[in-house]
């Protein structure tokens, strides 16, 4: 997807999470993620659903209990699906908010390795 699209800026990851779409349940892997949606890798998925709405369930690392969003998916390309989140609750928004600054921070720091 065209970055001038996007709103929020993407902070990559490797999280194993769960997609939901049309009943069946999908394990996938993010690759990037934002406030407003995530990149999502299929892993292994036989069945090809027709419509666009998906819920997804994921860990954010170091956190155990799980965060519900709904999205829609924005485009699909050679194992990959783009999802805008379309809802999320407050208190999950607020979680991965600060997770996602908390990245951001870690990843603007230099590096001491020699």
């Amino acid at each position: 997807m065209n970055s001038e699209l996007r709103r929020q800026e993407r902070i990559n990851c490797d999280i194993i999470l769960n997609k939901v779409e049309d009943g069946h349940t999908k394990v996938c892997r993010a690759e990037n993620l934002s406030l407003g949606g995530i990149k999502l890798r299929r892993i292994a998925e036989a069945y090809d659903a027709e419509g666009q709405s998906v819920q997804l369930q994921f860990a954010l690392p170091g956190q155990a209990e799980p965060i519900w969003v709904s999205g829609e998916k924005v485009y699909e390309d050679d194992g990959s699906v783009g999802v805008r989140f379309t809802n999320i609750s407050h208190n999950n928004f607020v979680r991965l908010r600060d997770w996602l600054k908390s990245e951001r921070v870690e990843a603007s720091r230099p590096s001491l390795s020699a």
